[in-house]
């Protein structure tokens, strides 16, 4: 294993393997920013989020922007502060509502349920508005 991992680092050009880790990270951080839409949709500030987790406006900051001394346990507080989930925080591509829409069918009894599934069956079958 160690042979195979030496010639593997040997065969990356330094400067594409920069260029990946850069790339990784830029997305790793645009990850992080669903903290800062989901708290600015609550209309929150920093400095609300902070006190109300127990923590310095400078915590939210660093887990915001995905520091390197942000911590997991401040985002757990965020979460548990904003009523969502660690997943929802480091979701790829969920805005506010879909969070919500997915709160909202994980909290429903069975024919919330379905009555949610009919909605978004009929709101997919909807053509699409022209604005003219």
């Amino acid at each position: 294993m160690r042979i195979k991992m030496h010639n593997m680092h040997q065969s990356v050009n330094s400067i594409n393997a920069r260029g990946a880790f850069a790339s990784h990270m830029h997305m790793m951080h645009d990850l992080c920013m669903n903290l800062k839409h989901i708290r600015a949709a609550r209309k929150m500030s920093q400095r609300e989020l902070a006190a109300l987790a127990g923590v310095d406006q400078s915590t939210i900051q660093r887990a915001e922007t995905m520091h390197h001394t942000a911590k997991l346990d401040t985002y757990k507080l965020c979460a548990q502060v904003l009523g969502v989930t660690l997943e929802d925080i480091f979701a790829e591509d969920r805005d506010v509502a879909e969070i919500a829409l997915v709160r909202a069918y994980r909290n429903a009894d069975e024919r919330g349920r379905r009555l949610l599934m009919k909605l978004a069956e009929e709101a997919a079958a909807l053509p699409p508005e022209h604005d003219e």
